[in-house]
């Protein structure tokens, strides 16, 4: 629970003395009666409650030349738990990152919705429910194409002992099956 002042908090931070001085202004930490300074312990978690972390990383000071710059994280990387690399935060500074990655994992997905109704009004999609129906309805239809398909080329190939007539029977008779499927699947819609 050090004290420190206004810059040394600051520099704490890693923030602008104007920011810890706007910070105090609109209540979001509080400096110590006695002595004027600033418990850095309570500030920290104070700060982590009430500042909004995404304007934070937007009001961050800039990286210096030559400083290493980490990786943005990817949309597998947002989980719960902080990442890995984390250990130097502070608690503060773990809750606002936590709420930052719940904020946008929220966002995300309103984004997703949102899109998928819009495509869903456009009728670009379809319910899952209609797409199952037809599935189910063209695999029947080929099921029972190939089912009867013995008992409705059996007599042709039997008549025949060229296997180049048997050929074109039965190829005529897949192309027929393969043409109604393709025009049941064209008035579905699909």
């Amino acid at each position: 629970m050090p004290l420190l002042t206004v810059t040394e908090y600051a520099r704490h931070r890693n923030v602008s003395h104007q920011a810890v001085s706007k910070a105090i202004e609109a209540g979001r930490i509080k400096k110590e009666r006695k002595g004027g300074k600033i418990d850095s312990d309570k500030a920290d978690a104070s700060w982590a409650l009430r500042t909004d972390p995404v304007r934070s990383m937007n009001n961050a000071p800039r990286q210096l030349a030559g400083a290493t710059v980490l990786p943005a994280p990817t949309r597998t990387a947002v989980r719960d738990d902080p990442s890995p690399g984390t250990e130097s935060l502070g608690l503060g500074e773990k809750v606002a990152l936590r709420i930052a990655m719940q904020r946008l994992r929220r966002e995300t997905a309103q984004a997703d919705t949102a899109e998928m109704e819009r495509d869903e009004k456009k009728n670009a999609l379809m319910k899952r429910s209609d797409v199952d129906e037809h599935i189910a309805s063209f695999s029947l239809m080929v099921r029972d194409h190939c089912m009867a398909m013995p008992d409705r080329l059996a007599p042709a190939i039997a008549a025949v002992h060229d296997t180049a007539t048997v050929h074109r029977i039965m190829k005529a008779d897949i192309d027929a099956a393969l043409r109604k499927l393709s025009k049941a699947v064209a008035s579905a819609g699909f």
